[in-house]
């Protein structure tokens, strides 16, 4: 089968489409349709990422397809329609963990469920868990026109917040604004042009400058939530900070959320909710074929993507 590869640990230019590779002879198995393409899935490209493969290895952590093949007694038969988050899914079958898949809404396309795993699950659980977000509070989203941002404007509207975008252009800002934010700002002095402070900070870019002054717009009992690096740049914190302000910092990483007892169970369930009431449609931005992947990773890399970055497969 045809399958993305890293061949060497050199990042985007070492990702190759193989077509020698061979299918999965796991017992739950999905046909891909559509795949998400992650800053994950970058560090892994460049051996930048906490968890290793042998090389080579296929890319990837979250796909929309249909079930190939289900062991006696599962949960799910042949044809049905599900999102996976399961490892090697730039490929056109992935062996699939049953307990991280659920089944892609009616309402979605198969690009857009390719949309909903890591960006989704995790603007939900940095938001309502860790977050502990309230009706009526403000959140102030960093990287807002991404493929996490859209995702977090979209779940902070659902659960009632007043949502600030904050991005690089003009262009991002019309993106974030599209996505649902109800009001952008835009460069790196974000909080002159804020109105007032904030309750939630959701950075999923990093950057000491940024992150500083992200914890100063936050209101009294205000939460930062951590969720990524992608500017490259892994900031510190003064903790003096937090205790002179009674502000807290937090971290959210979903996939170690999603591994607890009925944790992915739950979440999709949640996210389900807000899928069928029509608050989250996932922002797909750039579509690629498979071949085209390097290219994919590096938009991401560049830090030019709006929404979510796909592969299509059919």
């Amino acid at each position: 089968m045809r399958a993305l590869r890293v061949i060497a640990e050199d990042g985007p230019g070492a990702v190759e489409l193989r077509d020698d590779v061979d299918a999965p002879a796991g017992p739950f198995v999905v046909g891909v349709h559509a795949a998400g393409v992650s800053f994950p899935d970058l560090l892994m490209s460049r051996g930048e990422y906490q968890l290793r493969q042998p090389l080579p290895f296929t890319l990837g952590w979250e796909a929309a397809g249909e079930v190939l093949s289900a062991p006696e007694g599962s949960f799910w038969a042949v044809g049905d329609r599900v999102v996976t988050l399961s490892f090697g899914a730039h490929a056109e079958q992935v062996a699939a963990d049953e307990s991280l898949t659920f089944a892609l809404p009616d309402q979605l396309s198969f690009e857009e469920g390719a949309a909903l795993p890591l960006n989704y699950l995790t603007a939900l659980a940095a938001l309502e868990r860790r977050g502990r977000l309230q009706a009526g509070e403000t959140v102030l989203v960093h990287g807002a026109a991404g493929g996490v941002g859209t995702a977090s404007i979209q779940i902070a509207k659902a659960l009632g917040a007043h949502v600030v975008a904050a991005v690089s252009t003009q262009g991002k800002a019309d993106a974030a604004l599209a996505a649902g934010a109800d009001e952008a700002v835009i460069g790196e002095d974000f909080r002159s042009q804020l109105s007032g402070p904030v309750n939630i900070v959701i950075d999923p870019v990093g950057g000491q400058e940024r992150f500083t002054d992200s914890l100063r717009a936050l209101a009294p009992e205000g939460r930062a939530v951590v969720v990524g690096f992608t500017s490259g740049e892994i900031p510190t914190v003064k903790v003096s900070r937090l205790l002179n302000r009674n502000i807290d910092v937090v971290g959210c990483a979903f996939g170690v959320l999603a591994m607890t007892p009925d944790g992915m169970k739950q979440a999709a369930a949640r996210l389900g909710e807000f899928v069928k009431s029509g608050s989250v449609r996932p922002v797909v931005g750039s579509r690629f074929k498979l071949e085209d992947g390097p290219v994919a990773l590096r938009q991401l890399a560049d830090r030019r993507a709006i929404g979510k970055v796909v592969l299509t497969f059919r």
